[in-house]
């Protein structure tokens, strides 16, 4: 097959210099660790903050949740038009500095609007970061690459997760066994303050190797689709406009997605409060264990999830990205009767390792399917859209809800059964989805993948 002038290939250039292909790729799936591990140490010293700041379960999934996601969902839609013109290193900059400020400064809240007021800067900081990574990796990469470029992206975010925990949690044991740390100008900070204002420190390296990332060209230089020829790509009623046309694959699939999403970020911002409850743990015990399982089992999850969609791709099943979205939520809802309902600590922390794993897998295909979907000058604006409905309903509703049935009817005593009562119905409703995404299932024409 003779290649198309306007498909992105590894080495492609498009200016004189700086990171493409593969290095950027690395670079981009390590400022997405880093992006996920500040926005998860939370979840590690819930336990003591709570203590700390007299919190609710339910401020605590606010905190965990909706003050995160509501300004990174309402941000999306422009940032990703920001990207569409080409500025996709400059929001990845700024980001990047707004959201290890917001890390810091956690650590230095002394109540709950404080820690409230962090945690909106941080989502605010991270929102950018997703509509120009992807953006500059679809240029990048060649077609039969996307599923495990994108894979790499993912695997950054569930590392960055078990980072969190696992060396959050042997930084924690170590400031709890010292008494915290002695901080110039202050008063001596408490264990969980110190490790959320050291934690912000390492991204001041990031920031400079993003100075280095090869920028897109700008002003919507980018092939158009149809649906918007004529203009420059500035307008993001033209994705609206695309979605609309295209909705019955669209919408089921951002539904899929967002059940895994909420199932996830759920998992990850109880499971160290639920160990800690159910089965003894310390905070930081609890971190150190789960941590290192997810080290194990997501990367596995999602280079499976990858090379699957890849492979399956390439056999021509162009509708694999909802089908493998419906398998791994559907296998996630006995994983989760499991984790949640062993009595025994082995069989519970093999339930979570293979929910982990599971989660991991759908997050390329629910990913990528977004971008199979959509023309190349769109997709931006697009990923802008469905990242904001996936992380309003995933982050938002997910950690929020599980406090609330636990606050009000489960108990302390009953996260397990909260968490069950959330993803029993969510992974089922998700698979649903994705098997209606998949008879409705039109990728974008080859011209503009």
């Amino acid at each position: 097959m003779p290649h198309d002038p306007t498909e992105p290939s590894a080495g492609t250039v498009s200016a004189p210099s700086g990171l493409a292909g593969w290095p950027l790729v690395a670079l981009l799936a390590t400022i997405q660790f880093a992006a996920f591990s500040d926005r998860f140490l939370l979840t590690l010293v819930a336990t003591p903050l709570k203590q700390a700041l007299a919190l609710s379960d339910t401020q605590l999934g606010l905190i965990q949740g909706s003050a995160f996601a509501l300004p990174y969902a309402l941000a999306l839609p422009l940032l990703g038009s920001v990207a569409d013109r080409g500025y996709q290193r400059g929001l990845i900059l700024a980001g990047l500095l707004l959201w290890s400020a917001a890390t810091f400064a956690s650590g230095l809240a002394g109540g709950f609007a404080g820690l409230l007021a962090a945690r909106l800067a941080l989502g605010l900081g991270q929102a950018g970061f997703g509509p120009a990574a992807l953006s500059l990796m679809t240029r990048h990469l060649r077609r039969n690459r996307l599923g495990r470029g994108i894979a790499s992206l993912t695997a950054g975010a569930t590392l960055g997760r078990s980072f969190a925990l696992l060396a959050g949690g042997a930084v924690l044991a170590w400031l709890t066994a010292r008494g915290g740390l002695d901080w110039p100008g202050s008063t001596p900070l408490a264990p969980w303050q110190a490790l959320l204002v050291l934690a912000a420190l390492p991204n001041l390296a990031l920031a400079l190797l993003v100075l280095r990332i090869r920028p897109g060209p700008r002003g919507g230089a980018a092939p158009q689709p149809e649906a918007s020829r004529g203009h420059r790509g500035s307008s993001l009623a033209e994705a609206l406009a695309w979605i609309g046309r295209r909705r019955g694959a669209y919408l089921p699939h951002a539904a899929a997605a967002t059940a895994a999403v909420l199932m996830t970020q759920t998992l990850t911002a109880w499971a160290p409060t639920f160990y800690v409850r159910a089965f003894g743990f310390s905070p930081a015990e609890s971190g150190l264990r789960l941590g290192l399982l997810v080290l194990i089992a997501a990367p596995l999850g999602h280079a499976a999830g990858g090379f699957a969609l890849d492979r399956l791709r390439g056999a021509g099943h162009a509708a694999a990205a909802p089908l493998l979205l419906a398998l791994g939520l559907i296998l996630a809802v006995p994983l989760t009767v499991l984790t949640s309902l062993s009595p025994d600590l082995t069989l519970s922390l093999l339930g979570f390792a293979g929910l982990v794993a599971l989660l991991g897998f759908t997050s390329p295909p629910g990913l990528a399917g977004i971008q199979i979907l959509t023309p190349r000058g769109l997709r931006g604006r697009v990923t802008a859209v469905f990242l904001a409905a996936v992380s309003l309903a995933g982050f938002g509703l997910g950690p929020p809800l599980v406090g609330l049935l636990s606050d009000h009817l489960f108990g302390e005593a009953g996260l397990g059964l909260a968490l069950l009562a959330v993803f029993a119905p969510v992974g089922a409703a998700g698979a649903l989805a994705a098997l209606l995404a998949r008879r409705a299932w039109r990728p974008a024409r080859r011209t503009y993948l």
